[in-house]
């Protein structure tokens, strides 16, 4: 049903679920990445956004009272994590400078996973109300990707401002850790 779709909640818990991507990749985009990094990175957090909702409703509204806690906690300790990772690395010279930010292995898919897991237990609590699941965690990837896409662009255009951008995307990662947290 397209009604369930467009729901003013299901387009408020989208936007809310890709706030943390926003906010993640406004501190990346300062790094000038090249466009198939973006592309990729935004294609891997839509479709983590898409997915993990779908694995939520799947075990259902038990596993996610067990699991919801948990799955916050995962998240938030690999952005804090990560985040302390980069500020380390630019403190100690060999971090991200202005132009030479680089996600490397893992990062494609510990990043995404930090700022996308949360989606897990709103699937755990959206599957018990009988909406049109697909087409609500559809709605949710394509709202976390353009928002991921947004955080990119605006950081590379406000980068240029920021003299070592590994402190302020280690920053926003590890204040969104800490946030999650709390």
């Amino acid at each position: 049903m397209l009604i369930d779709v467009l729901r003013l909640e299901v387009m408020l818990i989208a936007l809310a679920l890709g706030m943390d991507s926003f906010s993640m990749c406004l501190g990346l985009g300062t790094g000038g990445f090249r466009k198939r990094v973006i592309w990729l990175f935004t294609a891997i957090v839509g479709l983590f956004h898409v997915i993990f909702p779908l694995i939520g409703l799947s075990f259902g509204i038990m596993a996610g009272r067990w699991l919801g806690n948990a799955a916050t906690i995962l998240g938030a300790l690999i952005l804090m994590g990560i985040g302390l990772k980069m500020i380390y690395e630019t403190y100690m010279g060999y971090g991200w400078q202005q132009g030479q930010v680089e996600i490397k292995g893992w990062e494609y898919v510990l990043l995404p996973l930090g700022v996308s897991i949360d989606s897990l237990t709103v699937g755990f609590g959206l599957g018990t109300f009988g909406f049109n699941f697909l087409g609500i965690s559809l709605v949710f990837g394509l709202v976390a990707a353009v928002l991921t896409r947004l955080g990119f662009f605006l950081g590379d255009r406000v980068g240029f401002l920021i003299k070592s951008p590994g402190y302020l995307a280690g920053t926003v990662l590890l204040g969104l850790g800490i946030y999650a947290l709390f």
